[in-house]
Parts: C-alpha cells; sequence; structure tokens
C-alpha cells in the first residue's frame, strides 16, 4: 500500500492541491522535508517580490534543492502554487474554527468570528501573496477551479461558525451570509493595504457586526437583541 506521503506527492502531482479538510492541524506536517522546503521558499519569494519572483531557478535556490524536485512533489509550478494557496487559507480556516469552537451558538461566538476575521484581513503579508496569485488565477482554468474550491471551503467555515452541526437546511440558506461575510474580509484587506492610516476598520467593524446579529436573528440563528 503506498505510504500517505506518496499518496500525497501524487495528489499534488496532478495539481490536486494538499487534503482541504479543516479538522487537519497543519497541512504542510503531511508533506515530506524537502517539499516542506520547498513550499516555504516558495513563500518567501512571493512575499518579498510578487509572483514574478516565482520562478523554478529561483525557488529551486532558495530552497537549496534541485529543480527537478518541484516537478516530483508538485508536478509543476502551478501545483507548487496551489499548494501555497491551499496553505494560506488552511491557515485562516483553522484559526476561525479554533476561535470559536469553544463558544456557543449566539453573540458570542458572532463576535469571535468577526474579531477573527479582522485579524485574517490585517495580516497583509498573507494577503499580498494571495492577492499576487490571484489574478493569475483568474486567468487559468486549473487555478481558478482549484482557488474557486478554496473559498467553497472558506464559505464552509463560516458557516459552521455561526450554525450548529446538523441543521444543513440552515446552513445552505445562510450561503449568502456566508458570501457577503467573505467578500467584506477581502475588501477591508484591500482597504486595510492601501491605506492603513485612513481606514477606520473598528468602525467599519462595529457596523459589520450590528447588520450581521440583525440578520441573523431574522433568520432565527440569533436570538433577537
Amino acid at each position: 500500500m503506498p505510504r500517505p506521503t506518496d499518496r500525497l506527492r501524487r495528489s499534488l502531482a496532478r495539481g490536486e492541491g494538499m487534503p482541504s479538510s479543516l479538522d487537519i492541524a497543519d497541512p504542510v506536517d503531511l508533506l515530506p522535508p524537502v517539499a516542506r522546503e520547498i513550499l516555504g521558499a516558495a513563500r518567501r519569494l512571493l512575499a518579498e517580490g510578487g509572483y514574478e519572483a516565482l520562478t523554478l531557478s529561483a525557488i529551486a535556490e532558495a530552497a537549496g534543492e534541485p529543480k527537478a524536485s518541484i516537478g516530483y512533489y508538485f508536478g509543476s509550478k502551478d501545483g507548487l502554487l496551489v499548494a501555497v494557496v491551499d496553505v494560506l487559507t488552511h491557515e485562516a480556516n483553522r484559526a476561525l474554527l479554533a476561535e470559536t469552537e469553544g463558544l456557543p451558538m449566539g453573540h458570542r461566538r458572532l463576535h469571535a468570528l468577526i474579531d477573527g476575521e479582522v485579524r485574517i484581513a490585517g495580516d497583509l503579508e498573507a494577503y499580498r501573496s494571495f492577492f499576487a496569485i490571484l489574478p493569475y488565477a483568474l486567468r487559468d482554468d486549473r487555478l481558478r477551479g482549484r482557488v474557486a474550491e478554496l473559498y467553497r471551503g472558506y464559505r464552509e467555515t463560516v458557516l459552521r461558525c455561526v450554525v450548529a452541526a446538523g441543521e444543513e437546511g440552515l446552513r445552505r440558506g445562510l450561503l449568502p451570509f456566508a458570501m457577503l461575510m467573505i467578500a467584506i474580509v477581502d475588501g477591508l484587506a484591500i482597504q486595510h493595504g492601501l491605506d492603513s492610516e485612513g481606514v477606520e476598520v473598528r468602525a467599519a467593524v462595529e457596523l459589520w457586526e450590528r447588520l450581521a446579529r440583525g440578520y441573523l436573528a431574522e433568520r432565527g440563528v440569533l436570538p433577537a437583541d
């Protein structure tokens, strides 16, 4: 039977990305050491120099590995980009679940979710990396599909934070809410990144939470104020 790392390597080589289950503590731990070095080097180069810095030669040199190792573990540069986006998104999702899962459903849990989303929006390094890849993903069918899948996972995270397990009908009905939550986070991240001094994030967040509480109360998810 193939070892887990062998199956993972073949999955990455096919461009499928790393497992997206939010119950995995850290998907990087599933990678062999060489693949972790390559992934880490790609993230550093992306953060420092943007997408243009991600040449196979530069990645291999930064990782201290031959270029052939990138193809062996990730299939291609695109496969490596999928893995980078997977890790960035997974980290944000896991943080949200960790901050909310110990709280009972209700106002405190929604407040913790929005606080977590604000911290994600303020993580400029992660967002710079993500937005550096996004334009290329929008033009590439395979990358676009994979990033769209990650956004589906992100929406599911929001729904898990506000709706109890087993209430699938209610979760489906709240999909527009999850979409809007993500749009707000992305929009705040852009505005904060462009003008961190001039954007009053806290006032916007307070309004965001009031609107979310009112909507969820109307839907019966939260008790009315």
